[in-house]
């Protein structure tokens, strides 16, 4: 009997966990579903939806947009979602007629829609870019900026126009798609810019004195960020691609009249061409994540870095 009854005990326990369990993936899942394409985005979604929505990020970390491809199991999250707020990159102009197509029902929005867009940077050891200017900007024309031929810079997220935009556009969705909540979305989105708004003030407070300054990147996703402060990107690789051994010997050249003490790279992409530049002009190599998912918080460490960086080239 005592057997009888702590067996009851236990089988009682276990079912009552198991329905627990069940009910909390219950109500997670009831949750509307809304997308978003890299971890820094997924940052304003959760700001301003807060407990309304349940986000769903397509890039992953250690993965890289320019590389990115869905999932069979992303792909039929997608089917299940209430909007997919892209961020105008390269694997989304690819993949958003076939989106339209299989999901008809699922709203779409341009998250970049209304901002201006730069074009990447002119490299003295890329001839071929050679009629591009530095941190040129352009009106944004729908998902394919950049028709005449510029080469678009498509990494707007690190930028404070490219993050209130976003911001906006988010509001606007889930107050489109979840009118009831409409006043809580706004107070958040009026918190969240004004914290925006205050990092920068606070960034180029303290960058100021090194406006001018050259920045050595091995991927070119921090140009809307430097441009804040009038510091100039210089990238390593451009298209995706490492530099030839002869763009790579120029770019050496380049670097040896710079002299920048430090290169920083990202864990996305191999890092051997940055080391090995970092080698012949006695810098380091330092890490800067443009995707990392606290995006308030990196905007912080990056400009801690790079102050941290100038500041020890100008005591050269």
């Amino acid at each position: 009997m005592r057997y009888q009854k702590r067996g009851l005990l236990f089988l009682t326990v276990v079912v009552g966990m198991m329905l627990s369990a069940c009910g909390g993936k219950q109500t997670q899942g009831d949750k509307p579903v809304v997308v978003v394409s890299i971890l820094p985005h997924r940052y304003f979604l959760e700001r301003i939806g807060g407990d309304t929505i349940q986000s769903l990020v397509l890039v992953g970390p250690g993965q890289s947009p320019h590389s990115y491809e869905p999932t069979p199991q992303q792909m039929e999250q997608l089917g299940r979602a209430r909007a997919w707020i892209y961020s105008n990159t390269d694997f989304e102009i690819t993949l958003l007629p076939r989106i339209k197509k299989l999901y008809p029902q699922l709203k779409l929005v341009d998250g970049t829609a209304g901002m201006k867009f730069r074009s990447l940077e002119a490299h003295e050891h890329e001839e071929d870019h050679a009629g591009h200017e530095e941190g040129t900007h352009q009106e944004h024309d729908g998902i394919t900026p950049g028709a005449e031929g510029m080469e678009v810079d498509r990494h707007t997220w690190l930028g404070k126009e490219g993050a209130l935009v976003f911001s906006r556009h988010v509001v606007e969705t889930l107050s489109e798609l979840f009118p009831s909540h409409r006043s809580q979305y706004e107070e958040r989105y009026h918190a969240l810019t004004q914290e925006i708004e205050q990092v920068f003030a606070e960034l180029r407070q303290q960058l100021e004195p090194l406006a001018g300054s050259k920045v050595y990147v091995f991927h070119p996703a921090f140009g809307y960020f430097l441009d804040e402060f009038k510091l100039h990107q210089v990238a390593v690789e451009t298209g995706g691609k490492e530099p030839s051994p002869q763009a790579l010997a120029a770019l050496i050249k380049q670097a040896q009249q710079d002299t920048p003490r430090v290169i920083f790279v990202q864990a996305q992409f191999p890092t051997a061409s940055a080391e090995a530049l970092a080698k012949s002009i006695g810098a380091v190599v330092l890490p800067l994540d443009p995707l990392a998912p606290d995006w308030l918080l990196n905007i912080k460490k990056m400009g801690a870095a790079l102050s941290e960086s100038l500041k020890r080239e100008n005591l050269k």
